[in-house]
């Protein structure tokens, strides 16, 4: 359940069964289901209810009356086993499956009190045997730049396998019993992805597609993506992009014009996003105003490029130190998200010219770490410059560095990805796709 800032009861609305300014209670206790359940463990309806009761149950509590340690009213521990159970009865049983899912792929879970009117609770789920332990901890606001959830969801990133390993075999029993049903299909695909094997995903989520509505390729949007890029097809990747694009009940708020224009940057297409042409003319005139009302200062110095000629690597390594200074995550924004462009590439350019290849292997691993972060919709959104094509030519550098260092596995993993997804793209690009092709089957053997 990744809420991130549920630091209001504002922020609730689409997660949680109600607001609690519109409820004016506490959201009802699910001692009811647990009862039913206790009494009756084949009772499927009273598991499934208790499951979605438990991960809808944002009320915190103190035991004993101490306020210094709040806990969940409910645990999701009970309900889990309930679930378990349900499906293991009746393998089919398709209610169960939901809340189950849910809680096994969550990586938060968002605390609130009905008594103050505020969400400022959150905890990691961790793993424990067969349950499944959510401990509480204080949101602390205003840090600028900091992630007040960054450290529970390592937490849980760190200890989650588990969780993900048995959402993916209950996805596969469902998808046994029910294989025109896309939804164990989807179950299976995500739970891959999280494990780390985008091109199985990638396969189950496109089985989902082709079994699903229009509503439900829309709400897989993301999850295709991600999986089709991580695993190098680029051409599916853009099939499904234009599907999205084309499509006029597409969420415009989680699939803008300039994510759009980033996506297609990233699978080697140069589709900028439309722009409106009275804006940008105010926008051009106001910068030429303040041209124009402020004379020129002093001359630029060199910059790096100028400098090398001159063999001036002094001064060309302070040059390049300012660059770098500049690349650093910005104050206020989530470091979690880190941003990263073509500047990046042009630094570490820039410190292999100096011989520097640690520097130039650092910059190229800031690249890496935006395209691996998840949720691939926000490292998309966030993270990359999408005025241009560039990430292909970080790539195929990234793989030159490998094979100079003899890390031939890493080489061809990069060779590969350039081919993959710059492949088929804009003409312009396929110089860079045809030496990608070249070196990669240059490569030693493995």
């Amino acid at each position: 359940m990744l809420t991130r800032c549920l630091l209001s009861l504002a922020a609730c609305h689409a997660l949680l069964p109600g607001s609690l300014q519109t409820q004016q209670q506490a959201p009802a206790s699910c001692d009811q289901y647990q009862a039913a359940v206790r009494s009756n463990p084949g009772n499927l309806e009273a598991a499934a209810s208790l499951g979605r009761c438990s991960f809808r149950d944002y009320e915190m509590i103190a035991p004993h009356g101490d306020s210094s340690r709040l806990a969940f009213r409910s645990s999701w521990t009970p309900a889990l086993r309930a679930l378990r159970h349900a499906v293991e009865l009746d393998a089919r049983y398709a209610a169960a499956y939901r809340p189950l899912f849910a809680i096994l792929f969550a990586e938060t879970r968002d605390g609130c009190s009905a008594a103050t009117g505020s969400c400022t609770h959150v905890a990691s789920v961790v793993r424990d045997g067969d349950s499944v332990i959510t401990t509480p901890r204080l949101v602390v606001l205003n840090r600028p730049g900091i992630d007040p959830y960054e450290d529970v969801i390592r937490v849980t990133r760190a200890g989650n396998a588990a969780n993900l390993r048995e959402a993916r075999v209950l996805a596969e029993r469902w998808a046994a019993v029910a294989a025109n049903d896309r939804r164990p299909h989807e179950y299976l695909g995500r739970a891959l992805l999280a494990l780390g094997d985008p091109a199985t995903a990638a396969d189950e989520l496109e089985r989902a597609a082709t079994l699903g509505t229009a509503a439900s390729r829309r709400d897989l949007f993301w999850d295709r993506i991600e999986a089709l890029v991580k695993s190098d097809r680029g051409a599916d990747a853009r099939r499904v992009l234009e599907e999205a694009v084309s499509d006029p009940a597409h969420d415009t708020v989680r699939l803008r014009d300039y994510t759009v224009s980033r996506l297609n940057s990233l699978l080697g297409r140069v589709r900028p996003p439309a722009v409106d042409s009275t804006r940008a003319r105010v926008s051009r005139a106001r910068v030429d105003s303040i041209l124009r009302n402020h004379p020129p200062g002093r001359p630029a110095p060199p910059g790096f490029p100028g400098l090398l000629p001159a063999s001036d690597t002094a001064v060309a390594r302070r040059v390049l130190a300012h660059m770098d200074s500049t690349l650093g995550t910005p104050a206020g924004v989530m470091k979690r998200f880190p941003r990263v462009g073509p500047q990046h590439l042009e630094s570490a350019r820039n410190h292999l010219a100096l011989g520097d290849t640690a520097a130039a292997a650092a910059r190229l691993a800031d690249i890496e770490q935006a395209f691996n972060d998840r949720p691939f919709q926000f490292s998309v959104s966030l993270s990359y410059d999408g005025s241009r094509p560039w990430l292909g030519y970080a790539w195929l550098l990234a793989g030159d560095l490998a094979a100079a260092q003899h890390r031939v596995a890493d080489a061809a993993r990069m060779y590969r990805r350039v081919v993959g997804l710059w492949g088929g793209g804009d003409s312009e690009l396929e110089p860079v796709v045809s030496e990608a092709r070249k070196k990669l089957g240059a490569l030693p053997a493995r």
